[in-house]
């Protein structure tokens, strides 16, 4: 599946081992790129839902149709599949593609 991010200050931070230690810490930065080598070696959403990490949709208004990894702590990496119209947009050829949209501490608020 391929791996999109909402923001490009998001890609970059998600690209970076060292900023993803500096800013999450060793053990949430770690688990931060497994969950996205898991997003990126899925074939569809059942994978992931099946991945460690315990994958699970979100409620409410905000995070409508999108999905949540527990990571560490409070934090989780929210993303959700992109629509066809948005794949097309980007030229995406995969059937299917994962928008990380944000990294969040749900502890605080």
């Amino acid at each position: 599946m391929e791996v999109r991010y909402a923001d490009p200050d998001l890609r970059d931070l998600c690209a970076s081992d060292r900023e993803l230690r500096r800013k999450y810490g060793a053990v949430c930065a770690r688990r931060i790129a497994t969950r996205l080598r898991a997003i990126d070696a899925a074939d569809c959403l059942d994978d992931l839902m099946r991945a460690p990490g315990h994958c699970h949709p979100l409620n409410g208004e905000y995070y409508k149709d999108c999905f949540a990894f527990r990571l560490d702590g409070g934090y989780r990496l929210i993303f959700r599949l992109m629509t066809d119209e948005e794949r097309k947009a980007q030229e995406i050829p995969d059937d299917t593609a994962a928008l990380v949209v944000e990294i969040i501490d749900y502890h605080q608020g």
